[in-house]
């Protein structure tokens, strides 16, 4: 199971599609993997004539994927002064995650009951893939795969409307995700252990130990993630401080 469309492929091609509407949905996914990566960092302005130049565009389908990106609440849309990528707070990052923690235990417990062969083949490789970037330091590579587990688990939840939560909530939820991977001593170790135990839990088909490791992992990633966006460790500026 590929990783979430924002992080699948940081540097794909833009291709010769036939609408704006299509290439608005690509470029939106390029600036999409940069805004859940930082790399563009919450506040910055994002200029149409800059981006234009940087994917050899006409500023058409640009408008259409800022259209896109403030609908997945993303960027935000101010008069007269264009589009922002859209701040990271504590305050929004607890509003996420009040949501996030029942429905991602909801979604472990459905796995652990629906999960076939091949979604636990996919789950296992994933956690292979981040125990490997765990070992070397690599943030990135291990959110990138932990991403990978979570797209498993809601396809295999048996629960499509939860699944449709999800993919809203996964939008506001992956660029905090992705922070904590980064910025926070020693979570990628506690990830990987939870993990582990989650997908042992899934393939004994246990639903209710595998909701309550979801749980506590997310609660702890609550405390790593909150002290990070605190310490401005990252650099992100635009938080409840100010």
């Amino acid at each position: 199971m590929p990783p979430s469309g924002a992080i699948r492929n940081l540097s794909p091609p833009v291709r010769d599609l036939s609408t704006p509407e299509l290439l608005g949905r690509e470029i939106a996914q390029r600036l999409e993997a940069d805004i859940v990566t930082l790399r563009l960092a919450p506040g910055t302005r994002l200029i149409e004539d800059d981006i234009s130049r940087r994917f050899g565009i006409s500023r058409s389908p640009i408008r259409e994927a800022m259209r896109l990106l403030e609908a997945d609440g993303l960027v935000i849309r101010l008069p007269r002064r264009g589009s922002l990528v859209a701040p990271m707070s504590s305050a929004d990052f607890e509003a996420i995650s009040a949501c996030r923690a029942p429905l991602e235990a909801l979604a472990s417990a459905g796995a652990a009951l629906h999960a076939d062969t091949e979604a636990m083949a996919a789950l296992r490789g994933a956690l292979t893939q981040m125990i490997d970037a765990e070992r070397r330091g690599d943030a990135l590579a291990a959110f990138t795969a932990n991403v990978a587990i979570t797209d498993t688990l809601h396809a295999q939840c048996g629960n499509p409307v939860l699944q449709r939560l999800l993919a809203v909530i996964d939008k506001l939820a992956l660029r905090y995700r992705y922070s904590t991977y980064r910025g926070a001593s020693g979570f990628m170790g506690t990830a990987v252990a939870a993990n582990r135990a989650l997908i042992a839990a899934i393939d004994r088909r246990d639903a209710g130990e595998a909701a309550r490791i979801t749980e506590e992992l997310i609660r702890q990633s609550r405390i790593d993630t909150l002290a990070t966006l605190q310490s401005g460790v990252l650099g992100i500026t635009h938080s409840d401080r100010e």
